[in-house]
């Protein structure tokens, strides 16, 4: 079976939580049914048990390569492949070319391969650049409170951070702001819900002194984050109570941001925040934004939060849960199917389908009135 499903270029990848499942949707197909150990409830080959404990995608052995079907998104991924070191991408890499991932470059650069892998290009060297963190296989040395704070009723994520906790950059921290600033943002890119794509950006200036902000790397390391490996990942820049000190910061940064990215941005008051937050994200996600901003300014200041994210993975709705596990049902019935398909074309080949048999007994090929057998598997 793992022949057949690797050998269809046009059979879709399957997911990690479709993967677990399937060996018992395809128990049945195997010549080697009668040996299918279980374990611990779930159903395993004898040949996949020297694979427990590896990581799911390498056990597998399938392709989990993008389904990319737009001959375009195809040709910008494989001219930015090209421009990469080596000119080859890594496993994680090609896994993040997710058609929604590469249809923010392609479309951003006007549907022109070539100039939407220039920068594709760039948002993937940066992405190995922090692999480790944005993996989680390291953990950022936590610097501010910018963090995932709440997640709106449309599921755009918010993320907040007050200038109270500011820290002054310098040269033995600025690559942990850097990281701490990468992992808030891939935490945010994967909060998403409700079909939403981007995120709201709150930032409380309340306790900004501009003697700690004089070092600009910080601010070009988020703009460039924003535009290229987040890219279109800003709703709304929502700078909140700022003082005239900080304009010096802001016409600094003007120039490097396009006309698109400066509409997105709004200066506002405290109570005029809470009201935006609650006309796009509802009246739970103001209250959560009001309460924090309330405490930072109050003489301790918020001093209780989570990094990188407020948001918890159980805040779903059973409503959406359930929605999400029937499409999860769809999905896989629809791959299963094609998967199927071709395999029924295959089967019909002889040198194919003993690939389906692991004990490989067969009879000579069989004549018009000598109907093709096979001779029975044996067992140890």
């Amino acid at each position: 079976l793992k022949f057949a499903f690797s050998s269809f270029p046009c059979t879709p990848p399957f997911r990690e939580s479709e993967l677990h499942t399937m060996p018992t949707l395809l128990e049945s197909f195997s010549c080697c049914y009668g040996r299918v150990d279980r374990c611990e409830g779930s159903l395993l080959l004898p040949a996949d048990k020297a694979l427990l404990g590896r990581p799911l995608a390498a056990a597998s052995g399938l392709s989990r390569t993008p389904l990319l079907e737009d001959p375009g998104m195809v040709e910008t991924v494989r001219l930015a492949e090209a421009l990469l070191p080596g000119g080859q991408m890594t496993r994680e890499q090609r896994e993040w070319c997710t058609a929604h991932n590469v249809r923010r470059y392609f479309q951003g650069r006007g549907g022109n391969p070539a100039a939407a892998a220039a920068i594709l290009a760039q948002a993937l060297s940066w992405r190995q650049e922090y692999r480790a963190v944005l993996s989680g296989e390291r953990e950022p040395v936590w610097q501010t409170d910018l963090r995932v704070l709440a997640r709106g009723d449309d599921g755009a994520p918010i993320i907040y951070g007050c200038f109270r906790h500011n820290v002054r950059a310098t040269a033995a921290n600025t690559q942990h702001i850097f990281d701490h600033m990468a992992a808030v943002l891939e935490t945010a890119s994967r909060s998403h819900r409700h079909g939403a794509t981007n995120a709201d950006n709150i930032m409380d200036c309340h306790g900004f002194r501009m003697a700690d902000n004089l070092n600009p790397a910080p601010m070009f390391q988020l703009m460039k984050m924003a535009n290229q490996p987040y890219r279109d990942g800003l709703r709304t820049a929502i700078l909140v109570d700022a003082p005239s000190s900080f304009y010096m910061l802001w016409r600094a940064a003007q120039p490097f941001l396009s006309e698109k990215t400066k509409s997105k941005i709004r200066f506002v008051s405290h109570d005029e925040a809470v009201a935006l937050i609650a006309s796009t994200s509802g009246a739970k996600a103001a209250a959560i934004v009001q309460r924090v901003m309330a405490e930072n300014r109050s003489a301790e200041g918020c001093t209780s939060h989570r990094l990188p994210s407020e948001v918890k993975d159980d805040e779903d709705s059973p409503s959406e849960a359930s929605e999400n596990q029937r499409s999860l049902t769809r999905t896989l019935s629809r791959k299963l199917s094609r998967a199927l398909s071709g395999m029924q074309s295959v089967y019909q080949h002889s040198t194919i389908t003993s690939r389906f048999c692991c004990c490989r007994r067969r009879r000579p090929d069989a004549t018009e009135d000598q109907p093709y057998k096979f001779d029975k598997f044996h067992v140890n």
